[in-house]
């Protein structure tokens, strides 16, 4: 469609020019002038309307701005997406090409009208009866406007209340069942599970009614679980919180309204937390306007940590660009690949949701994804002790291929600040290129032991030469004390727990915030530019047992020689599930050597300009192989003890040109009865080809 219209509209300007050429100036005075046929709209949040410009004209560029993008938001192209309810002015400009000077030809008036619930599309409001709709302030994280409620005041409560409460570390406004206040009868149980997934400090206000005719006494309080944890050596396991433990009681007159708040001091490592707000057995009483106010420890303005977290928002266009279409309903993928803290080790013992990666990926879809968030999906390719060199080799298996709508993530995080030493840094640009040359919007996420090692002020470097997003947890613990940050955030062995991985997540949403309130910038084009580094391994592909190379011109012949088992059950399994398959082993098709194996030699004749070899690292009693290309002996894989059965990388090959090459690995003299595991190979062909 857009091919036909760029011809049509090519052919109208042959046709124009020719008419000018001959009535001369008499055309250009009867042109019209550009004009705004769509003055006015009214939306829905989250909705999409387009603004729509008679008479156009191809000399000119069109820019629009809106009064207020907290209410309505509009693009480049001039599609307004409803934000919150309310109203704004959208004001169009026109301009020359490249000229600076531009003249407003009209503005569009719009209305944002909250987004309607499934029950209040099929209810008919009765005559004067509504109720106030609840709204949150701004937060860190999602915070829920209960819907309008079309029916009259309940008096009865028929089953438990269910609040609808999302994270938030500022002030979160409960509702149930579609309003702000409840009737109970003795007493009312509101699940804040989400709210206080992790411990710290909870402060809550509500107003309280009553008329019984006498003064009654009522009490709020909390109850919940520990998770189960490890600490120092220790397994905690089912402790329970004392349900009115730190309860706090206070009398209510008949016939008034009294404000109370109250403040708790939530242990750490508490789960299914419910707030519990009690009266005298058979007494009414009414619950109106509960807020819920949270923050993780008393040391820090968690609010002021997650701000200070945003290392630059680098060029937005293509996350802005996967933001609208987010909001228009269109399908919406996130990849996260990296470590163990991607992976989700130590975020939780009871379930993996908890991973950072998981959770700002639910956080995105609540905000910006259309209706249930169904359209934007969600890919988890962490493994512990991955390295930039193995990051590369995965791309394809562990990103690309679990790809379920389109062929390239429309957002991927990296996260290898960490993990990576050495000489890593090529492999992590590789990904970058890689990915920006599929069209992925990248994002670096430098994630943080909390004895602060990471690789984060060098690959800082790569995020602002390719003008990329860039989300650092650590610069906003720096407004917070070390003591109560690693007490609040850490695992003992370093790794950081619930609380530091919801962190994380709110980093991660503010970055995403901060990229929708901007102006969207133009996409560079910055993968054409020389790399800093080096792009030998751009492009890898994975190669496994189960690879079938019948369908890959690159690989010519496999043979695997003494390597011929193809399974190894001894290595560690994915802490997510994945494929379908829960406990996947990390690597589940290699090319493996036992003590029987005798000494043939695994060959594989590949053209490519770069070679990388994933091999394991046993914990003891595993021999040590040889690595050839070409017939030239490169090195040995001799790291294949002292480990836990992670994968190790030897570079085999890295060249700029593409050319045929035979990869030999065999195993050394005096190790041939000795086990040793291929677990994956890397290859990459994108490089300049050979005469």
């Amino acid at each position: 469609m857009k091919m036909g219209k760029q011809k049509v509209l090519s052919a109208a300007l042959v046709m124009a020019l020719a008419v000018s050429s001959i009535s001369g100036a008499g055309v250009a005075d009867a042109a019209k002038k550009a004009a705004l046929k769509t003055k006015k709209m009214t939306l829905q949040v989250k909705g999409s309307k387009k603004i729509v410009i008679k008479n156009k004209s191809a000399k000119m560029k069109y820019t629009f701005k809106s009064s207020k993008k907290s209410v309505a938001k509009v693009s480049k192209t001039g599609k307004v997406t409803g934000v919150k309810a309310g109203e704004a002015k959208i004001t169009v400009f026109e301009a020359k090409k490249k000229a600076k000077k531009k003249k407003k030809i009209g503005t569009c008036s719009v209305v944002v009208k909250p987004q309607k619930s499934n029950t209040q599309k099929k209810a008919t409001a009765a005559p004067g009866t509504s109720a106030p709709a609840a709204t949150a302030p701004a937060a860190t994280a999602p915070v829920v406007t209960p819907p309008e409620s079309t029916a009259p005041a309940v008096t009865e409560v028929p089953a438990p209340a269910k609040a609808t409460i999302v994270p938030a570390y500022n002030t979160t406004t409960v509702g149930f069942d579609g309003s702000t206040s409840k009737v109970v009868e003795s007493e009312i149980t509101v699940p804040l599970k989400e709210a206080m997934l992790y411990g710290g400090i909870c402060k809550v206000s509500a107003d309280f009614t009553q008329e019984t005719g006498s003064e009654q006494e009522l009490s709020v309080g909390y109850e919940g679980e520990y998770l189960n944890f490890t600490l120092n050596g220790a397994y905690i396991k089912d402790k329970s919180v004392d349900p009115m433990s730190d309860s706090t009681a206070f009398c209510c007159p008949s016939g008034e309204t009294v404000h109370q708040e109250f403040s708790f001091d939530v242990p750490k490592y508490s789960y299914d937390f419910n707030l519990k707000i009690s009266g005298p057995a058979g007494v009414s009483f009414k619950v109106d306007n509960v807020t819920v106010q949270t923050m993780p420890f008393a040391d820090a303005d968690y609010a002021d940590m997650v701000e200070h977290s945003t290392r630059s928002t680098g060029n937005n266009a293509r996350i802005k660009k996967a933001i609208e279409k987010a909001r228009a309903g269109e399908d919406v993928t996130i990849a996260y690949l990296g470590g163990s803290i991607t992976e989700g080790f130590a975020a939780s013992e009871t379930d993996n949701g908890d991973c950072y990666a998981e959770e700002s990926y639910n956080q995105f879809k609540y905000n910006y994804g259309a209706g249930d968030g169904s359209n934007v999906h969600f890919i988890n390719a962490g493994m512990s002790g991955t390295p930039s060199r193995l990051g590369i080799i995965r791309y394809e298996r562990d990103v690309l291929a679990q790809m379920k709508h389109g062929q390239y993530p429309d957002i991927l995080f990296i996260d290898f600040a960490v993990n990576d030493g050495g000489d890593c840094a090529e492999q992590y640009e590789s990904i970058i290129r890689t990915a920006l040359e599929q069209g992925s919007a990248v994002v670096l996420m430098f994630v943080l032991y909390n004895n602060g090692n990471g690789r984060e002020d060098l690959y800082k470097e790569f995020g602002e030469y390719y003008e990329l997003a860039m989300v650092s947890p650590g610069s906003g613990m720096k407004s917070a004390k070390k003591s109560a940050f690693d007490h609040w955030f850490y695992w003992p062995d370093g790794h950081p727990d619930v609380g530091g991985h919801r962190y994380m997540a709110d980093c991660i949403s503010r970055m995403f915030r901060a990229v929708d309130e901007e102006e969207t910038k133009t996409d560079n084009n910055r993968v054409a530019e020389k790399p800093m580094e080096g792009k030998n391994f751009v492009g890898m592909k994975t190669l496994e047992s189960s690879t079938d190379i019948s369908k890959i011109d690159a690989v010519k012949s496999i043979e695997v020689g003494g390597f011929s088992v193809l399974k190894d059950s001894d290595q560690p399994t994915l802490q997510y599930i994945k494929n379908g398959v829960e406990k996947l082993p990390w690597f589940p098709d290699v090319w493996a050597h036992t003590s029987s194996s005798g000494s043939d030699s695994f060959k594989a004749e590949i053209k490519c300009n770069s070679i990388l070899v994933a091999y394991k690292q046993a914990g003891s009693g595993f021999g040590k192989a040889e690595c050839y290309v070409d017939g030239k002996y490169v090195g040995d894989l001799d790291k294949s003890t002292g480990g836990w059965n992670n994968a190790m990388v030897f570079t085999a090959l890295s060249e700029d040109t593409v050319k045929d090459h035979t990869l030999e690995i065999k195993m050394k003299e005096g190790d041939e009865k000795k086990p040793f595991t291929i677990y994956a190979i890397g290859y990459a062909d994108s490089g300049e080809k050979a005469e």
